[in-house]
């Protein structure tokens, strides 16, 4: 007897599914990207560290690599020192909901699912989410547990019920080294499903679209096939709270532009973080949070024309 799925499984289904005409991607491509991108390193080699530890490598994220590419001041400064919120923390907890339900043997109530996870991260020394949830008062406790039970519960009224046979892999870390291991490009990827050369890899948002989840979906696509030597299938970003799926097709043009990509942003970043180039500022959305947007004429003169022009 087949599965029966609602309306916005199946879509899911539909969108995900296996395809019977896929992209054709040459044997040697992982190679010669590899070698392209070792070449386009040249350059700066010299200003990389000596000896490849885990401490002193060169380390460069999805999110830092957009950065490099945008505005480099914001890359080098603008950041911040990173801080836990009840915005920013929802997406860790539901991802722990997820990865925790694709293997409990018996299913349990959403909140009871919420509340588990939202324990064992508060239990947990090694995440830095545990100092902030163990500082929350039980009313602000209770907020978070609604919120994200509501997002669990979306999803799997959303999401196909997910199957062992699909083989899901959850909070899995992608990573890719180069320059003798004193370069690591690294992430996590939220859920993978199948195996090459059929995999589907799903990053779950519970924010807004930004046209950026593509570039950092197309990198953990290159990332995995440099790894592999079979690229995902397609990629993918699952939407929560509207359930919307964005997905694209991995081919060789998408390899080949990413790996560009990812050769210019991380031969600039390198140069910025260890060679001290001078930095080009491009204001742009970034600069409402930018820790230096108080003192950044470019950033400034953008969000005064931005308040100016939205009527503030």
């Amino acid at each position: 007897m087949s599965e029966v799925y609602n309306p916005a499984q199946q879509k899911v289904i539909d969108m995900l599914g296996k395809a019977e005409v896929r992209p054709d991607i040459p044997p040697s491509l992982a190679d010669e990207i590899r070698a392209e991108i070792e070449q386009a390193l040249l350059p700066v080699a010299h200003l990389l560290p000596d000896i490849a530890t885990y401490e002193n490598r060169f380390y460069l994220s999805k999110q830092s690599l957009t950065n490099a590419l945008s505005c480099e001041g914001f890359f080098l400064d603008g950041q911040g020192p990173f801080e836990w919120t009840n915005a920013n923390c929802k997406g860790t907890i539901v991802h722990k909901a997820i990865e925790v339900s694709i293997n409990l043997r018996h299913p349990m109530p959403p909140t009871d699912l919420i509340e588990e996870s939202i324990s064992r991260l508060s239990n947990d020394a090694g995440k830095s989410i545990s100092e902030f949830l163990i500082t929350l008062d039980e009313f602000a406790r209770a907020e978070l547990v609604g919120e994200c039970s509501a997002l669990f519960t979306r999803f799997t009224e959303c999401f196909p019920p997910i199957k062992s046979s699909w083989i899901p892999q959850v909070e899995s870390s992608l990573a890719l080294n180069l320059s003798n291991n004193r370069i690591r490009i690294g992430g996590k990827v939220d859920l993978a499903l199948g195996k090459p050369p059929d995999k589907v890899i799903i990053d779950l948002k519970t924010g807004r679209w930004s046209p950026a989840h593509y570039d950092d979906l197309r990198l953990y696509a290159l990332i995995d096939f440099l790894a592999i030597g079979n690229a995902p299938r397609k990629v993918a970003s699952y939407y929560l709270d509207t359930a919307e799926v964005h997905q694209e097709d991995i081919s060789e043009a998408v390899l080949r532009s990413t790996a560009r990509r990812l050769q210019d942003g991380l031969v600039r970043a390198v140069e910025l973080k260890l060679g001290n180039a001078e930095p080009v500022l491009r204001p742009a959305g970034h600069c409402n949070w930018c820790a230096k947007n108080n003192d950044c004429s470019a950033g400034l003169e953008y969000l005064a024309k931005k308040h100016e022009e939205d009527g503030w």
